[in-house]
């Protein structure tokens, strides 16, 4: 019988990397564990930032939510694909509710669905 040899890795993360990597993606090489929990600190400023745009009654859709972050930020507002993560995350959450069936037109003709605060 064959025994299968594991990797010989030099040093394991202090942190389990599921647990630290909740909201960052990883680029194609492996990221250090401080620099992923770096990358979730800022993922988690990143939702915050897009739950304060709403309002109660008021529905929005990610580019509406981007327009309102780079009016208030500039060109350091997140990129729409941060902000669509941020809405799957708050939905998840049950701090926002999201409206598939009320779909507006995007900044490029594309429909897009709408979320409003739970």
């Amino acid at each position: 019988m064959t025994t299968q040899l594991g990797l010989d890795l030099e040093e394991q993360p202090k942190t389990p990397r599921a647990a630290v990597l909740r909201h960052a993606y990883l680029r194609a090489q492996p990221v250090p564990a401080d620099e992923a929990i770096a990358l979730e600190a800022k993922a988690k400023r990143q939702d915050a930032r897009v739950l304060a745009v709403f309002r109660p009654g008021r529905t929005l859709t990610p580019s509406q939510v981007h327009g309102y972050l780079c009016d208030e930020c500039g060109a350091r507002a997140p990129l729409l694909t941060s902000i669509r993560r941020a809405l799957t995350n708050l939905t998840r959450r049950g701090l926002l509710r999201h409206h598939p069936r009320d779909r507006r037109p995007g900044p490029r003709g594309a429909r897009e669905s709408t979320w409003s605060l739970a």
